[in-house]
């Protein structure tokens, strides 16, 4: 809930200066006078000592002791700032003018997370006082999140809370952890100074690395702050502000790596960003949906999330405010959309919690939204700030920054958790990844490499391999049959599939050689199916056979001869016959789909050129195949 700064102990104290003072002891009162006069001039230190004398000569003197308490609050002594409080409900425990010192005691209890405490000392407030405007809205918030935090307080989830090594958090401030989905990069952001985005890398044996810059492209002597990377770790979307010419008092920005160098950011433009503050982004695993902070007219708090979807074209559309769902009157930022896309995390003032900001989440259904937020508990939500989250791909783990304030000093550390079981994502990802490389020479080529649904026939994402290294990363949901293909102009395409099973969600390699288009080459389909038994092509066939059309009809030159194989079950009659009626389904399916008959052939071969051993159920699935050959 939003934490409210007093800076008028009058508003405070809740009295006026035409009431009468609560001393009678003339000297007590001169001093309080002379000490009225001096902090008007700001000369608080002499004011304070007048305040003393005037508390010696009377104890009971709330004014001096409200005087007292406002000096102490410049000074960010809060424990003597509530110790006059103190004296003042301890001399008029029910008097309505000094309903106010309840009011901060409860301010102040409700802040250190005394949630008992500060119930004790708000409902005396509201018992007290007559006044009905922002103070008292202000108590009864902190009056409900008292009562939230203590039932709520009992529900310790063992999240298992264990700072990062002492080689990250070796800064003052450090906050707003991300992660590629192999978890082998970490960025955040260091303030000091200005603020910087910082890279430690994973080795193979689980160690960080020392923090160092991103880039000198992308860090500037200006401020360069939250960041999102996206799956593959080859896209960064961040915030820099005051310096970089842009649209407004922060920007988004938008940097590409290609190899191990990261391009010259861009403004993200006047499509996303606006003349306010535009900031705290987080990018979708396939880089294409883009969440982000705001502080734009028409929003529903203070700060608001928003989203932005790019169209076919890969232009980003006009952002749209997330809606009241999410948003708050209050403030709501730092969001996280999960690699499944199904669920966000974010931070807000502005609900039911511990005090502070806490982090909440909540799913997204396609028919009803954004399901009602849900705070993600203590021990990681308390009394103070907690302002980000990550969850791994497999819901199992987190990483977020948690803050401490001592005056004007805050001190932030990076965390690792451990998620609970209830509440974990209900749709958990992983990743594919490997490389794309000729077959000739190995070389790394960039390639298209999409992610197809077998299920639905939908492609579920298309990356480009990098140019430099030929290595691509795709994030995946559980519970799908997925196609995966790679192509390139000149070049033959591969096709491999597999499943990623709901109870193994570890990630799959999957390499690419790709032969140039010429006679004689030739190419597994891998995503053609049979029913068993059968030459009749399942659904998920759909994919690929469009795939060759698609070839087909940019590589118009070139004739192809269709080839069924079979293992070596069955006898050499039935296999001939299953392996050429199949190979003519693929063909009839081309015709139809309006490729000539004299740029096709098909041909079966039988249980001949295998490609695996016919002694297990895996390598036979390899040698029951369909291939195309390139015959002219």
């Amino acid at each position: 809930m939003r934490t409210i700064l007093i800076f008028s102990f009058v508003l405070v104290s809740g009295i006026t200066w035409s009431q009468s003072l609560t001393s009678k002891n003339k000297k007590a009162v001169k001093m309080y006078e002379e000490a009225r006069v001096l902090m008007g001039q700001r000369d608080f230190d002499k004011a304070y000592d007048k305040l003393q004398l005037a508390i010696e000569r009377d104890p009971g003197f709330a004014e001096a002791y409200l005087r007292l308490a406002t000096i102490y609050r410049i000074q960010f002594n809060d424990s003597m700032q509530y110790w006059c409080y103190q004296q003042v409900v301890d001399k008029y425990h029910d008097a309505p003018r000094f309903a106010g010192s309840w009011y901060s005691l409860g301010e102040h209890a409700f802040k250190q997370g005394y949630y008992e405490d500060a119930l004790k000392y708000l409902n005396k407030y509201m018992e007290l006082t007559s006044e009905t405007g922002r103070y008292a809205s202000n108590a009864k918030l902190m009056i409900d999140n008292s009562h939230f935090a203590i039932e709520y307080k009992t529900n310790d989830f063992q999240f298992n809370p264990r700072p990062l090594p002492a080689i990250i958090n070796q800064f003052k401030q450090q906050y707003f952890p991300v992660l590629t989905a192999d978890q082998k990069t970490l960025l955040f952001v260091r303030r000091q100074g200005d603020e910087d985005i910082l890279k430690c890398e994973k080795d193979s044996i689980g160690n960080w690395s020392s923090p160092v810059s991103i880039s000198d492209t992308i860090n500037s002597k200006y401020n360069e702050g939250t960041c999102s990377i996206s799956a593959d770790g080859r896209m960064l979307v961040f915030t820099s502000c005051m310096g970089r010419q842009g649209f407004g008092s922060c920007d988004l920005y938008v940097s590409y790596k290609t190899g191990d160098t990261w391009s010259v950011p861009e403004n993200m433009g006047g499509t996303i960003n606006s003349s306010a503050w535009d900031s705290q982004p987080s990018l979708s695993a396939d880089g294409r949906t883009l969440y982000f902070v705001s502080n734009r007219r028409g929003g529903y708090g203070l700060r608001d999330i928003y989203v932005s979807h790019k169209d076919d074209e890969g232009n980003w559309l006009k952002p749209e405010n997330i809606g009241p769902d999410i948003n708050t009157p209050f403030d709501d930022i730092s969001p996280f959309i999960h690699p499944n896309g199904q669920r966000l995390y974010f931070a807000s003032d502005g609900r039911l919690g511990f005090g502070g900001f806490d982090i909440y989440f909540s799913d997204k259904d396609k028919e009803e939204g954004w399901s009602a937020p849900v705070n993600f508990g203590y021990p990681i939500n308390t009394h103070d700030d907690e302002v980000s989250m990550y969850i791994s791909s497999d819901g199992t783990k987190g990483f977020y920054s948690h803050e401490e304030k001592d005056g004007l000093s805050i001190h932030s550390t990076l965390y690792e958790i451990d998620i609970p079981p209830k509440l974990q994502i209900a749709h958990k990802s992983s990743y594919v990844y490997g490389n794309v490389v000729e077959a000739d020479t190995d070389k790394p080529l960039k390639a298209s490499v999409s992610l197809i649904d077998l299920n639905t026939n939908e492609a579920s994402q298309v990356v480009h391999s990098d140019s430099v290294t030929g290595n691509y990363l795709i994030v995946l949901t559980e519970g799908s049959d997925y196609g995966l293909f790679a192509e390139k102009q000149g070049y033959l395409y591969k096709s491999e599939n597999f499943s990623l099973d709901k109870k193994l969600l570890n990630p799959v390699i999957v390499n690419f050689k790709l032969e140039r288009v010429k006679v004689g080459s030739s190419v597994v389909l891998n995503n053609i199916f049979f029913a068993f038994d059968s030459y009749s092509l399942t659904p998920q066939s759909k994919t690929e056979l469009n795939k060759v059309l698609s070839f087909l009809n940019a590589n118009k030159s070139i004739k192809i001869e269709i080839a069924g194989y079979t293992d070596n079950l069955g006898s050499e009659k039935y296999n001939m016959v299953l392996s050429r009626n199949r190979a003519k389904a693929v063909y009839d399916y081309l015709v139809e789909g309006g490729v000539p008959k004299a740029k096709l052939s098909f041909k079966g071969y039988g249980a001949s050129n295998f490609l695996n051993s016919n002694d297990s159920e895996e390598g036979r699935i390899k040698n029951r195949r369909i291939e195309f050959k390139i015959s002219k």
